[in-house]
C-alpha cells in the first residue's frame, strides 16, 4: 500500500443519510440509516500539509422501498416508492501554528430529496447541515478525531424534517498493509418536532473494510465491505405518550468499490488532492419499524 502524505480523502459529511424521519410520518415508514454511503478512507486526513484548500463532493442514493420491516422485524409490503436523496457538500481544509499533526475542516451540505411511485411524487432541497471535524494524525497511517454538525429546519415543507438536530460523532482509520479500516460512531440529538411531538434521538456506527487491489502511481483501486446500523429510540406526542411505532432500528450490509485519481492525470480542470469515486450497493438484513435498505450509493468527490 502506497502512502502519499498529500492526499487527504473527503470528509464523509459527503456520505451523511438524512437519517430517520425525513419525509416520513410516525407509521413505520422512517428509514435511511446516517452515514450509509461512507466509502474506505472516508475519514483518512493527512496533516502534511501547509496551505489551505477546498473541496466539493456530490453524494448520490436510491433505494427501493418496496419492503419495509414491520414491528416484529418481519419484511412486509413497503411504500412502494422510490427515494432519491443528493448531498452537496463544500468543504474548506486548514491548519494551526503549534499543532502539526492537527487539521480542521468547515462545511456546509445542502440536501436534494425526491421520492416517486404510487401516486406520490415529492420533491424539494431539505434541510442543511452546517458544522466541521478536527483530526489527529498519531502516525501517517492512522487518523482520529471528531465531528459535529447542526441541522437547521429551513427546507422545502414537502421535504424538512422541522426539527433542529445536532449531529456528533467520532472517527477512527487506519492502514494494516493493504487493508483500510475506517470507522463511524455517533448519533442525531433532536429537538421539539412538529405539532408540539419529541422525536426520538437515533444512535448509528459504520464500519468500512477496504483492500487495496491495484496501486498505481496515478490510480488506486480499493473493492470493500460495508457494514451500517441504527437505532432510533420512540417519539413522544404533545400529551407525552409514545408514538406508536416510532421506536426504529436497522442493519445493512453492502459491498462497493472505490477508485482515487492521482493530481495532475486530469488536465481539463485543476486538481490539488486524489480525487475519488465510489459506488456501493447496500441491503437491510435486519430491522424494525422501518423501511428496508435496498439501493446504490455514489460519491464524486474533486480537491483544489
Amino acid at each position: 500500500m502506497r502512502v502519499n502524505n498529500s492526499r487527504v480523502t473527503s470528509s464523509a459529511l459527503g456520505t451523511l443519510m438524512l437519517g430517520a424521519g425525513l419525509l416520513s410520518s410516525w407509521n413505520a415508514q422512517a428509514s435511511g440509516i446516517p452515514f450509509a454511503g461512507n466509502r474506505p478512507q472516508s475519514f483518512q486526513f493527512s496533516s502534511d500539509f501547509t496551505e489551505p484548500y477546498d473541496s466539493f463532493g456530490q453524494y448520490v442514493q436510491w433505494n427501493d422501498d418496496s419492503k419495509r420491516f414491520d414491528d416484529d422485524g418481519d419484511k412486509v409490503k413497503g411504500s412502494g416508492t422510490d427515494t432519491y436523496v443528493g448531498l452537496s457538500s463544500l468543504l474548506h481544509y486548514w491548519k494551526v501554528d503549534g499543532l502539526p499533526n492537527n487539521g480542521f475542516i468547515a462545511s456546509i451540505t445542502v440536501p436534494e430529496v425526491a421520492v416517486r411511485g404510487n401516486g406520490v411524487r415529492v420533491s424539494g432541497l431539505g434541510d442543511p447541515l452546517v458544522g466541521g471535524l478536527v483530526w489527529y494524525n498519531p502516525t501517517p497511517l492512522r487518523t482520529l478525531g471528531a465531528q459535529a454538525y447542526v441541522q437547521v429546519p429551513v427546507g422545502a415543507d414537502s421535504v424538512s424534517s422541522d426539527t433542529w438536530s445536532f449531529w456528533p460523532s467520532l472517527f477512527y482509520n487506519e492502514w494494516f498493509d493493504k487493508v483500510n479500516v475506517d470507522l463511524l460512531v455517533g448519533g442525531i440529538l433532536r429537538g421539539d418536532g412538529p405539532h408540539d411531538t419529541e422525536p426520538g434521538n437515533t444512535f448509528h456506527a459504520n464500519l468500512r473494510l477496504g483492500y487495496n487491489v491495484i496501486d498505481r502511481p496515478t490510480y488506486q483501486m480499493t473493492p470493500f465491505l460495508s457494514y451500517d446500523h441504527q437505532k432510533t429510540w420512540g417519539s413522544d406526542d404533545r400529551w407525552g405518550r409514545i408514538i406508536p411505532d416510532s421506536e426504529s432500528n436497522e442493519t445493512a450490509l453492502g459491498a462497493g468499490v472505490l477508485f482515487q485519481l492521482k493530481p495532475g492525470i486530469q488536465s481539463l480542470y485543476a486538481q490539488k488532492m486524489w480525487d475519488q469515486v465510489s459506488l456501493h450497493y447496500s441491503k437491510g438484513v435486519h430491522g424494525r419499524n422501518t423501511s428496508v435498505t435496498d439501493g446504490l450509493f455514489l460519491q464524486l468527490w474533486h480537491y483544489w
